[in-house]
């Protein structure tokens, strides 16, 4: 088995989102990257692909050199219970009225 790491992300900026991917990867652990960065969750689509793909660049690249097999994205697909104002309104399922015969 494999341990999984859940989770880090970028939205404590990119030197903290290194130093623990470091941490993971000296352990050989697998991580989960969360879509999120400095603005904030990603909500939107361009947000979630621009935020992952920094993410996987930086982590693939010259500066931590981690496993890409090891890269598990969670882009919040379903961003309910965030406890975000903005997300307050989602998943909500809009009641239709009765209809009476």
């Amino acid at each position: 088995g494999k341990c999984i790491v859940n989770s880090i992300s970028l939205k404590e900026g990119e030197e903290d989102f290194v130093k623990k991917a470091k941490i993971v990867k000296r352990y050989g652990a697998a991580v989960v990257v969360m879509a999120f960065d400095e603005e904030g969750q990603a909500a939107g689509y361009e947000d979630k692909i621009r935020i992952c793909k920094r993410a996987y660049d930086i982590l693939v690249g010259p500066k931590v050199e981690f496993p890409p097999w090891d890269i598990i994205f969670d882009p919040n697909i379903l961003t309910i219970a965030t406890g975000l104002a903005e997300h307050n309104n989602y998943g909500k399922v809009a009641r239709q009225p009765r209809s009476h015969m």
